[in-house]
């Protein structure tokens, strides 16, 4: 229809309706003789409301009130239930939806992030789909080593500094907060209760080097330049850290050894020269040096250096793994030249 068209059919229709409502209601009307209104009509005598009818409306409320306060107290115990019940529906389809992301099957024509591809299925551990030789560390202890939220985060933000990416909409990648959240509720599904990440039976420090350290440092631990995605940053040479981090650690030592014996004879000048500190720092011992090294490079084992790919592993690698790392790199140091 044209739009005249419909203008002349709602015309049509408004005048009909109006020629209706004229003939129903506007005809005069009969007069009726109204009744006595309710509120000037003598009552029941109070004989009859005292009596049986009084009786029967007091017991009818006492059993409303009871049937009342009995469906108050089941709906408030059941309430719980119902809604663990509903949690538990909605965190299961939280977790199918997850389990695509994390491991589509391809054959089926899912999609999705594929963390398994460089994670392994089930979050073992494996290598970076773009970097055959870098190691992707196991997802099966993650909540043993963090929180839901610093997870969120990783996931979201990617570890810069690896071939670990961004996945977070707000960061350039490609998952929403509710499918990062699914991905999460999918990991908690692979956790094993151990949060290391090399089996106790590893007991070789060049083993677990070579499993866990190689890949930046080299398998030679003479260090080697990262590549991409870090083509800035360069792995130090682990053959001379101990003597390298001691030299630092005891230039600070003998420092403030030296201020506090200028400041115990008041003299007017309470800091140390250069020359000093380079007189006290050659009556050193090697065995000293190498000594301070050996507690500084433990730290920065334990605890990683901030602002570089160097991870923190006292939550990753067991104690004894972390000492025999420090043995086999103490029977490989030298100084250098």
């Amino acid at each position: 229809m044209t739009p005249q068209q419909i203008a002349v059919a709602v015309v049509v229709a408004t005048l009909g309706l109006l020629v209706l409502l004229l003939v129903l209601y506007g005809r005069p009307r009969r007069s009726v003789q109204e009744g006595l209104p309710t509120n000037f009509s003598r009552g029941d005598p109070d004989s009859v409301l005292e009596n049986q009818r009084l009786h029967r409306i007091l017991v009818w409320g006492v059993a409303s009130s009871i049937v009342l306060a009995a469906f108050l107290t089941l709906y408030f115990v059941a309430e719980p239930f119902r809604e663990a019940a509903y949690a538990k529906k909605f965190l299961a389809a939280s977790v199918a939806r997850g389990e695509i992301q994390f491991r589509p099957d391809l054959a089926a024509g899912e999609t999705g992030a594929n963390c398994a591809s460089c994670h392994g299925p089930n979050g073992e551990g494996g290598f970076a789909a773009t970097d055959p030789n870098w190691p992707a560390p196991p997802l099966n202890n993650e909540f043993q080593r963090y929180t839901i939220d610093e997870i969120t985060s990783i996931i979201k933000m990617g570890r810069p500094g690896t071939p670990m990416p961004s996945w977070g909409v707000d960061f350039g990648g490609p998952l929403n907060d509710q499918k990062v959240e699914d991905v999460v509720n999918f990991l908690q599904t692979l956790q094993v209760a151990d949060k290391y990440e090399l089996p106790a039976s590893i007991t070789d420090g060049k083993e677990v080097f070579m499993r866990k350290c190689a890949v930046c440092h080299g398998q030679d631990a003479h260090g080697q330049a990262l590549g991409q995605p870090l083509p800035t940053f360069f792995a130090p040479d682990l053959t001379t850290e101990f003597y390298r981090l001691g030299l630092k650690v005891e230039r600070v030592t003998v420092t403030q050894n030296l201020t506090n014996a200028l400041l115990a004879k008041h003299s007017a000048n309470t800091s140390p020269t250069q020359a000093d500190v380079d007189t006290a720092m050659k009556q050193l011992t090697t065995a000293e040096i190498m000594a301070a090294g050996k507690t500084a490079a433990q730290n920065t084992i334990m605890n990683g250096r901030k602002n570089t790919p160097m991870p923190a592993w006292q939550n990753r690698l067991r104690p004894e793994h972390i000492q025999a790392v420090l043995k086999f790199l103490e029977s490989i140091q030298r100084v250098p030249s």
